[in-house]
């Protein structure tokens, strides 16, 4: 099961887990955080987390060779089903076969776009041609026949989206010093015609006048081309944190009749001391049923999940699996051996032990998949990734401003220095394997008042 994090921007930072070895999948994610943030019981709790928190999952891109794409004998090709799908619309129209052929498309982009992108400079020319040849057999067939509007403009989104990927790419790869003259020559001559194209086909330009919106026109067709892959997560009926309310409210009116009875043994209905005790009696079945559920909330942790999320395959609108979660904040002494050990590893005096006063915040999720059904729609779709992002906004109200000036005097000489004022944030990810073994990684986000700085791989 492999595992990447890696800085997404400013505040968030992300974990990507390849989901292709079994059905079943358990992690648990501890947040060891400085004292000093001010992070409590009292100022951080489930809801904040989880408005920190995205989750996504979906498909890897399928890895096909662009020679296996560009194949029409091959059944597994997207640009073979995509013209099979356009002659057939052609004999008859049929809003599955249009939504296949819609869903072939941006499965093409997907796959040609990864492939630009992880090109070398010397193989870069012979890929973007390819995939010009590819998109240039869609474009006669389309031409020829007066297809749904939704067909039109589903080419021309991803044949535009993918022509920003290759100016993208060639500007990446012209910026590097080890090209040769030629090969630097052919790569701006392609570029020019990159920017051609988009005049030509009437395509939203690129220039330093337009770029804000330019860029935010970029996300819409980055998140319609890359819709294929990505599976839609859905919320499902919580059912046993109603199971725990239900149980805390009984306890608590329980207590309630038990105590009004017996008052009423010994005092008259009318009287202020039957008054006072029913109001007295009252307050405390409130406070029982609150405490009731803290309770049973903490005996139950291991079973009983914040929330079911369901986890559908968009195209065919089927359930293929859930999700569920559960957050919550723990004492030193409720921090399992295990867990403390990985986080004091590293440590290697007294005073990494003595002076890191920490907030320990656990986030539990577990994974299920049907496999059985995604085998049944998918084959070239079918090892997932699991998305994790995480905003550390929250944790900024109480740091220090970011730079910080610190000066001191040697042989009569002032030193003054701007420097990061930094804090820790140490992540360990415990992951339950099929073969019930345990695998742990261990993360240290570095941060400061402006941001996220940088994300260390420990073990």
């Amino acid at each position: 099961m492999k595992e990447l994090i890696s800085i997404h921007d400013r505040y968030r930072f992300e974990i990507k887990l390849n989901l292709d070895e079994s059905s079943s999948y358990k992690f648990e994610y501890y947040f060891f955080l400085p004292s000093s943030l001010n992070i409590s019981c009292y100022t951080y709790d489930k809801f904040k987390f989880y408005s920190s928190l995205q989750r996504y999952i979906r498909y890897q891109t399928p890895e096909m060779d662009l020679y296996t794409v560009i194949d029409l004998k091959n059944s597994l090709s997207p640009l073979s089903r995509i013209i099979d799908g356009l002659n057939e619309l052609k004999r008859s129209s049929s809003i599955f076969v249009e939504e296949r052929v819609i869903d072939e498309m941006k499965l093409l982009g997907a796959i040609i776009r990864d492939k630009i992108r992880d090109a070398k400079a010397d193989e870069l020319l012979s890929i973007l041609k390819l995939a010009d040849e590819s998109f240039q057999k869609i474009a006669q067939i389309i031409n020829s026949y007066k297809y749904s509007q939704r067909i039109v403009d589903t080419f021309k989104y991803v044949d535009e989206y993918l022509n920003i990927i290759k100016i993208e790419k060639l500007s990446d790869v012209l910026e590097q010093v080890d090209i040769n003259e030629e090969l630097k020559r052919d790569l701006l001559s392609y570029n020019d015609k990159c920017f051609s194209y988009i005049d030509f086909n009437g395509y939203k330009k690129i220039s330093p006048d337009n770029i804000d919106s330019f860029l935010y026109y970029r996300g819409l067709l980055k998140k319609f081309v890359s819709s294929c892959l990505f599976l839609k997560v859905q919320p499902s009926f919580d059912l046993y944190s109603h199971i725990i309310s239900s149980i805390a409210s009984a306890i608590a009116m329980l207590f309630a009749i038990l105590v009004t009875i017996y008052i009423q043994k010994r005092y008259p209905f009318e009287s202020v001391i039957f008054i006072v005790l029913v109001i007295i009696s009252y307050v405390f079945k409130d406070r029982i049923k609150e405490f009731s559920k803290i309770f049973f909330s903490k005996i139950a942790i291991d079973y009983i999940y914040d929330r079911k999320l369901k986890i559908y395959e968009p195209v065919h609108n089927i359930k293929i699996g859930y999700i569920k979660e559960s957050f919550s904040l723990l004492s030193k002494e409720s921090i399992a051996d295990d867990v403390l050990k990985i986080r004091n590893i590293d440590n290697f005096d007294i005073i990494d032990e003595d002076a890191k006063f920490e907030v320990v915040l656990k986030y539990k999720k577990i994974i299920f998949l049907k496999r059985d059904i995604i085998n049944i729609y998918h084959t070239r779709r079918k090892n997932l990734v699991s998305i994790l992002r995480f905003s550390i906004e929250d944790f900024l109200k109480h740091t220090d401003d970011a730079i910080t000036n610190y000066s001191f005097y040697h042989n009569s000489i002032k030193y003054s220095f701007n420097a990061k004022r930094n804090y820790h944030l140490n992540l360990i990810v415990k992951s339950f394997k099929i073969d019930e073994k345990i695998d742990y990684k261990r993360y240290r986000i570095i941060f400061n008042r402006n941001g996220i700085l940088k994300v260390e791989n420990i073990i």
